[in-house]
């Protein structure tokens, strides 16, 4: 009897157990069916617009509106972005456009991660009022319009970043206008990667041919002046950039996490079981649930309200490929991102004319909260350079680092 009972237990066992993956696939299933359907409506409502509004292949000029901000127009901008590089999938993502009538450049905020274009707005009191024009926008499942979408951590940012650029470079206003890039976190993370993909399609073609804007827009008309030699059409994507704790390697993210955490057992200290294996595998979509859990846990970063998923990400390798003027920034007690980490990516850019300044921030992310008036005007001093053209041609390589304060802050 006990043995019938018991096999009668295993087979209520298995029928639950099969009932349950069904029902989590099914649920899958329509996860996935709803985040087509989201898609496809965006992007139908993108369409729709592009009869109505003003605009260029890689975005729409939605509205616009000359009162909120004192002397500029304000445009609302739709990009229609990859959904992966090469893709002919798309995407749509919002961005928030100030224009200054008189501004001699633009500069694209790229934000962080688990922040959105809104957040990343006070970023503008940094420069005059008038001199610049701003473009901030949401990346990839952040901000407005995010549902279904999937944060890789700058991978597939990079396609924000590129759709953005070219969007500000063909703009009616702005495209004769230099475009300089400031990003933070993961933001700077796939400005690098976006710079480094697009001169690397140019080196190889010389001009930026179809090829070359294939990457971003396979199916679309090329843009005009697109077939004009670089010298002539300025299309490096970005002039100069700013950037501010990008890592140096999503590997080194993921091992930095591992090693940092510990548990106490009996008064002693141990680290994670199985570090090495969970470092080896951390990329594999089974390990992926365990990594967020960690990083949320060692790294504060909420990956609950975001859909995430990290991928391999080299920006120290693919910094080689970048040849413009770059002003790299880093706090010395960053949590997140290790001093080394920051000087790893900075010898391996390839700009001719490259700066690095370790401040004494507490924090990630934190040089500007810790010392506003030298943040801005460091900032200021190497656009201003940019702008007038006095480094174009200059070889330059400098590290500067804050001198710690005598009276350590409480």
């Amino acid at each position: 009897m006990s043995g019938k009972k018991r096999v009668a237990k295993v087979c209520i066992s298995s029928i639950l157990l099969s009932f349950t993956v069904m029902l989590i696939f099914i649920n899958k299933k329509q996860v996935l069916d709803a985040k087509r359907v989201q898609e496809q409506d965006a992007l139908k409502d993108y369409r729709i617009s592009l009869n109505k509004h003003n605009g260029n292949n890689y975005g729409l000029i939605m509205s616009e509106d000359p009162h909120v901000v004192s002397g500029a127009s304000v445009e609302t901008i739709a990009l229609n972005v990859p959904k992966h590089l090469n893709s002919s999938k798309r995407i749509v993502r919002y961005g928030k456009l100030v224009r200054y009538e008189n501004a001699i450049g633009t500069i694209l905020i790229c934000h962080g991660f688990m922040c959105d274009k809104f957040d990343v707005g006070f970023l503008r009191h940094m420069f005059p009022q008038g001199q610049f024009n701003f473009m901030t926008f949401d990346f990839r499942a952040h901000g407005e319009c995010a549902q279904g979408q999937r944060c890789t951590f700058g991978k597939d940012e990079a396609c924000d970043v590129i759709t953005a650029g070219k969007f500000l470079k063909y703009h009616p206003q702005l495209k004769d206008k230099p475009v300089i890039v400031y990003g933070f976190s993961m933001g700077a993370v796939a400005a690098i990667e976006a710079q480094a993909i697009m001169e690397s399609q140019m080196a190889h073609s010389g001009i930026e041919t179809n090829t070359a804007i294939a990457a971003i827009e396979p199916s679309a008309k090329i843009a005009d002046n697109a077939h004009l030699p670089l010298a002539k059409t300025n299309n490096a994507l970005f002039s100069a950039m700013v950037l501010d704790c990008p890592f140096d390697s999503s590997e080194n993210i993921i091992k930095k996490s591992l090693e940092s955490l510990q548990f106490t057992f009996c008064g002693y200290d141990f680290s994670m079981p199985a570090c090495n294996l969970l470092q080896k595998y951390a990329f594999h979509p089974y390990v992926q649930s365990l990594i967020k859990g960690i990083l949320k846990t060692v790294s504060n970063l909420d990956t609950k309200s975001v859909d995430m998923r990290m991928y391999p990400l080299n920006p120290a390798e693919s910094a080689h490929n970048i040849s413009v003027p770059c002003f790299f920034i880093h706090c010395k007690n960053d949590e997140k991102v290790s001093v080394d980490s920051i000087k790893t990516v900075f010898n391996g850019a390839g700009s001719p004319y490259k700066m690095l300044w370790l401040t004494n921030g507490r924090r990630h992310f934190d040089s500007y909260f810790y010392n506003p008036e030298k943040y801005i005007l460091m900032i200021r001093s190497f656009i201003d350079r940019v702008i007038d053209g006095s480094i174009k041609n200059e070889k330059f390589e400098k590290v500067i680092e804050d001198v710690e304060p005598s009276v350590k802050p409480l």
